[in-house]
């Protein structure tokens, strides 16, 4: 069977699941981004038109450039003791451990369906569907509303469209293929706005964002011989700047956009203890998710991270080593897909 009819027939059932479901609940990895958080987000909107139940599960929040999404507000940090679903759709998530401890146990959260399109994933659930080809999580759930005929409604594009845009970055990237393309205008034609989406999401920054934009790139190092950018960020500069966590999101493409750089990084203490490391690459020689899987992490080839239990320092070694490690091997050209 190839491997397109396996992830179609895995879609039907995903769909026959979901249409069976009344009580359903989403989630997403840890600290979820704008892939996971829009199609949570448009998937209890379009469960909630066919008057199920629909609960999505953040523990740690959604981010705050988020929040204003359709159906985002509802999102709970808890899940009662005794709370009972038939299913549980889990999206944009290449590894279980990636949920940490977060998901209810089995006899509570019904058949577990997980949609991902990460090539270095490690599927799991009950009905794994895994599709790198999918340019976002979006394409996933697409598919499944189309073959259900449910009609998407513009709270549903909304959401839909900004996991596009979060994981194509805004279809600049090499993963924006014609099905992205064909969603996006569908989801245009359906409600979405796209000059709405952008304002929100791009255009307006806080003072404390900017003053830790200004306070990481004091910190830009180049290493690798030229060939890969660093910056960090620790919570002493998260809480001096005024801003938060959230505003770390994206200050990885200041590193990649330095002249002659290959792969950028960012390196930041995490909140749980460690240090999270995220890297994009601008170019078919450094797969990242590759490099990150050397470390434990994963992703794409043109984005990943991975969570290092120890320092600052500690990191910033195994990092480069990896990378140096990477850049010396010969390649073959790579399809770059980047979010996440």
């Amino acid at each position: 069977m190839s491997r397109t009819n396996h992830v179609d027939e895995r879609i039907a059932d995903a769909a026959d699941r979901l249409a069976s479901a009344n009580d359903i609940l989403l989630a997403s990895h840890r600290r979820p981004d704008g892939d996971g958080t829009g199609s949570m987000a448009a998937l209890a909107t379009l469960c909630r038109l066919r008057g199920k139940r629909a609960t999505i599960f953040a523990p740690d929040l959604i981010p705050r450039r988020y929040k204003w999404l359709p159906g985002a507000k509802s999102a709970v940090q808890r899940l009662q003791a005794d709370a009972r679903f038939d299913l549980t759709v889990v999206v944009d998530c290449a590894d279980a451990q990636l949920l940490g401890d977060t998901l209810p146990a089995p006899d509570q959260r019904g058949t577990l369906v997980t949609l991902d399109h990460h090539a270095s994933g490690r599927p799991f659930g009950d009905i794994a569907i895994c599709d790198p080809s999918a340019a976002a999580c979006a394409v996933l759930v697409g598919r499944i509303a189309k073959r259900l005929d449910w009609e998407i409604d513009a709270e549903a594009a909304t959401g839909l469209y900004v996991s596009l845009i979060s994981d194509t970055g805004g279809f600049r990237h090499a993963n924006t293929n014609a099905e992205a393309l064909a969603l996006a205008a569908h989801l245009v034609e359906r409600g979405a706005q796209p000059h709405v989406i952008a304002q929100r999401l791009e255009e307006r920054s806080t003072a404390g964002k900017l003053r830790l934009l200004g306070s990481a790139l004091t910190t830009l190092e180049i290493v690798c011989g030229g060939k890969v950018a660093l910056l960090t960020v620790t919570g002493e500069m998260v809480d001096g700047s005024g801003g938060s966590w959230d505003d770390t999101e994206g200050l990885v493409y200041w590193a990649r956009g330095v002249d002659g750089v290959q792969v950028g990084v960012l390196i930041t203490t995490a909140r749980g203890g460690g240090v999270r490391v995220s890297m994009r690459s601008r170019t078919d020689r450094v797969d990242v998710g590759g490099v990150c899987m050397t470390l434990g992490g994963g992703g794409h080839p043109g984005a990943a991270g991975v969570h290092l239990d120890t320092d600052l320092a500690g990191a910033r070694v195994k990092v480069i080593a990896a990378l140096d490690a990477a850049l010396a091997r010969p390649s073959s050209p790579t399809t770059i897909v980047p979010p996440a």
